[in-house]
């Protein structure tokens, strides 16, 4: 029988690596593979948001150990602690976040290049988000990285 999707992990300068299936046996129940996390984040994203997307890095991790890493500490109350979420970091060339900011912002000189999202594994809806240019962030430390090609 062949199967629907490759799925690969090989070690890197420490850092592994994989390709998710979707239907990886490793997973929890109920979670979604990172290759639908990415999807979800990348390719439902407006029209013009990413420019040039270069890689796409995911951990599977608890709400309470995940999100301030992707936070840099500022722990918000999106999930229960030990909601089980993806956090999705995409590098890209440009983000173009249209939101609100407080009066007085003066948008940088030059645009975003990273943007991350806590996403609850199970059910999709996103908890926190934000643009930077602070990649990469050290997502290893909360859990397996998986590192995607721009297109998921």
């Amino acid at each position: 029988m062949k199967r629907a999707c490759l799925f690969t992990a090989m070690m890197m300068t420490g850092m592994t690596v994989m390709a998710s299936c979707s239907h990886d046996p490793a997973l929890p129940a109920g979670v979604m593979p990172a290759n639908q996390a990415c999807r979800q984040v990348v390719t439902k994203a407006p029209k013009g948001f990413f420019v040039g997307v270069r890689q796409v890095h995911l951990v599977l991790t608890t709400y309470k150990k995940g999100e301030p890493i992707e936070a840099r500490g500022d722990v918000s109350s999106g999930f229960a602690p030990n909601a089980l979420v993806w956090v999705v970091e995409v590098h890209a060339a440009a983000v173009h976040w249209d939101h609100s900011v407080p009066p007085g912002y003066q948008p940088p000189k030059q645009p975003y290049t990273d943007f991350s999202v806590v996403l609850n594994a199970r059910t999709g809806r996103v908890s926190d988000q934000g643009e930077c240019r602070c990649w990469p962030l050290p997502l290893g430390q909360a859990g397996t990285l998986v590192s995607l090609p721009p297109q998921c």
